[in-house]
């Protein structure tokens, strides 16, 4: 074992060679404070998006061109089990904003009204203001649902 310092508090640590790093720690807590920006703000290093990393180290790669060539290459190849998506959005919401005519807003909520995932036609698309009134949507539609079969099994057939 080997004597090395916290990068964080400078007490000695034992480590083997094989777990010495970059950076080493005597705990998580020494750990937390040197990562965080509140505690270690010259440390702390905010990584730009990667989108904008590879646009300004590789302006080539995601090329309109390129985009479709790759989307064109997934398409059909998932379970269909989830949302459609076109070109990393889902397919629900871009109907949706058409429909609206505006972007939706963040919490906005797009709901199939025939629970098909897969129906985006704006005619089956309805738009809530956020996921509680989403919710209270379907628990409204539960009761009914729920009250209609209990008159069925009362009434004779």
């Amino acid at each position: 074992m080997i004597t090395v310092k916290c990068d964080w508090c400078g007490n000695d640590i034992h480590r083997y060679p094989s777990q010495v790093r970059k950076n080493s720690f005597c705990c998580s807590e020494c750990r937390r404070n040197f990562l965080s920006k509140e505690h270690n703000p010259y440390g702390y290093i905010k990584h730009p998006h990667l989108t904008d990393f590879n646009k300004q180290n590789n302006d080539s790669r995601m090329t309109p061109e390129v985009r479709s060539k790759l989307r064109n290459a997934r398409l059909g190849t998932g379970e269909g089990k989830t949302y459609t998506k076109t070109y990393g959005r889902h397919t629900h919401r871009i109907a949706a904003e058409k429909k609206i005519g505006r972007p939706l807003k963040p919490g906005e909520v797009v709901h199939h009204i025939d629970g098909d995932r897969r129906n985006n036609r704006p005619s089956n698309l309805k738009i809530f203001s956020s996921q509680a009134e989403h919710v209270r949507w379907h628990m409204k539609e539960r009761e009914f649902f729920s009250v209609m079969l209990e008159h069925e099994e009362v009434m004779p057939l």
